[in-house]
């Protein structure tokens, strides 16, 4: 696989990959549970499939848990699911929508608010706050939510399957994912570089590169 692979990858299937961008960015106006939905995904897709990580988030959404969190009925739904470290992730669920909910001045209510914590212009002081505050949320998973609430135009998605791939391009000396802040920030720069050499928005290559393997663009 080289670059021209990937460049000619994007444009079969541009139309398609734009869409699913479309629809980011139709979510910065979504509703707050919307955004926590999101958030639940992005969460549960670490070590999971990505399809069985939304089904669960789903499941969630549709018995009312996203909303009134119940701990063992979440750990049901996610090992159904076959959502990896499911007892975590239902402590980082159930944690993640109490500290939300916190009433502010702004907000004194016990709604979620997570729209609040997002700075359209400082979107770099918003991922760390993210990384640093969400529980089971890593860089790449502050830099997966950003991009699918539509905000996520200048973060790269760096999972093991993409890491593998800019392995494969001879991006990376090292298959291995990035996990350390600077770590992930260079290898995030080195992916900004090949998107201006293939000419693809950074936020839309993991799709490409995703698609490539799987046939599929998902999310």
């Amino acid at each position: 696989m080289d670059a021209e692979e990937v460049r000619e990858h994007y444009l079969e299937n541009q139309e398609v990959i734009e869409d699913r961008l479309d629809s980011f960015r139709d979510m910065r106006s979504a509703e707050e549970d919307k955004l926590f939905r999101e958030l639940v995904f992005v969460i549960l897709t670490s070590q999971t499939q990505a399809k069985n990580a939304w089904d669960a988030t789903l499941s969630l959404e549709n018995a009312g848990l996203l909303e009134e969190p119940v701990k063992s009925a979440i750990e049901e739904i996610l090992a159904e699911n076959e959502v990896q470290y499911e007892k975590n992730k239902t402590d980082y669920i159930t944690d993640n929508r109490r500290m939300l909910s916190q009433p502010t001045l702004q907000d004194p209510s016990g709604s979620i608010k997570i729209s609040d914590r997002i700075d359209g212009d400082r979107l770099e002081n918003t991922r760390e706050w993210l990384v640093k505050n969400i529980s089971g949320l890593g860089w790449k998973g502050g830099s997966h939510f950003l991009r699918n609430i539509g905000y996520g135009n200048g973060f790269a998605i760096i999972s093991s399957r993409i890491s593998a791939k800019m392995y494969e391009l001879g991006l990376l000396e090292s298959p291995e994912p990035p996990s350390e802040k600077e770590q992930y920030l260079n290898t995030e720069e080195k992916l900004s570089e090949f998107c201006e050499e293939t000419g693809i928005e950074i936020k839309a290559m993991d799709l490409v590169l995703w698609s490539m393997e799987t046939g599929e663009v998902f999310k």
